[in-house]
């Protein structure tokens, strides 16, 4: 029930609460709620993103090992699939004269086995045809919720914390001399206030989540989401900064200025550069097509943005 009267009074009536972060009384009363509802509210929206794979495993299946009674294993891999006639689309030759085989998915962490009914050619490509009664899942798909769950808020806390001492000096140095408790409790606000968006498109994205296994438009419509409630939370920030400028100079009515506004922008770029290459490092949180075994977390070289407009390019309308 608290955590409901919190989405209230951020939505609704949040002078009282920047007065309390001012002020400095049951601060950590205070941020222990926000921090609750953050994680909370963050944490289902990670669960519907990683959904998706679960959702839509044959469209992360990526290599396979096909064995026969008379021949040596033939590894190949994945070129499309069709889940409607149960059929698999390999560039790999394979004779067409090959009888009772067994398919595997994903040979690093390999999938249940799966009977082959027929090979034949279709346009250019090797078509292998399994069991209509055929089951596609992915071995461990289950786990990807879970993990996004948690991975959701932990991007948003580990980017505050890497951040925090650096904020609190960029606060003092363009001279609004917030003390540290009170600048990471506004930092709790837009976190607050911006899962609390997340919360609510939620469902929105989990209706496109089962109705659609477009991986680039799914990709784009989380970032899309993640801006609009993005901005929300940076709305708070401003306004909690703006109320706690104006109690220092005691004026009644909050406005901008000139170093509300730098501390601001400094804080945004800063939170924004540090957060974009955590979330390189914390991916997937949709899954990765076509990648075998993808690890939870990946320590590679890319940047976030260059991915976005990649994926804008290559959506596709279905045909």
């Amino acid at each position: 029930m608290k955590l409901f009267q919190m989405i209230d009074e951020l939505l609704r009536d949040r002078s009282a609460l920047y007065r309390t972060a001012r002020e400095g009384k049951d601060l950590r009363q205070l941020c222990m709620r926000l921090l609750m509802l953050f994680l909370i509210s963050s944490a289902i929206y990670g669960a519907v993103m990683g959904a998706f794979r679960c959702i839509h495993p044959d469209y992360f299946f990526s290599d396979f090992e096909l064995t026969t009674k008379d021949t040596p294993a033939i590894k190949g891999t994945i070129a499309g699939m069709t889940t409607e006639n149960k059929a698999v689309y390999t560039s790999l030759d394979i004779s067409s004269k090959i009888t009772e085989a067994t398919i595997r998915f994903n040979t690093t962490n390999p999938s249940d086995a799966y009977q082959v009914i027929g090979i034949s050619k279709e346009k250019g490509y090797t078509k292998i045809e399994l069991a209509p009664d055929a089951q596609l899942k992915e071995a461990g798909g289950w786990m990807l919720p879970f993990l996004v769950a948690l991975k959701i808020p932990l991007l948003f806390l580990l980017t505050l914390l890497v951040c925090a001492f650096a904020l609190y000096i960029i606060n003092l140095a363009i001279g609004m001399k917030l003390h540290f408790l009170p600048s990471m409790t506004l930092m709790l606000f837009a976190l607050a206030g911006t899962s609390i968006i997340l919360l609510v498109f939620a469902p929105i994205s989990m209706l496109f989540t089962v109705v659609t296994d477009n991986y680039h438009f799914m990709k784009i419509m989380h970032t899309i989401i993640f801006i609009i409630s993005g901005l929300f939370g940076v709305k708070i920030l401003a306004e909690g900064l703006m109320s706690m400028q104006a109690m220092d100079d005691g004026e009644e009515k909050p406005k901008a200025n000139n170093q509300t506004k730098n501390v601001l922008v400094a804080w945004l770029i800063l939170y924004c550069l540090v957060g974009a290459q955590l979330a390189w490092t914390l991916k997937p949180f949709l899954g990765t097509p076509y990648l075998p075994a993808t690890p939870p977390f990946r320590m590679e070289k890319g940047n976030i943005f260059v991915s976005t407009i990649e994926s804008m390019r290559d959506i596709k309308p279905a045909e």
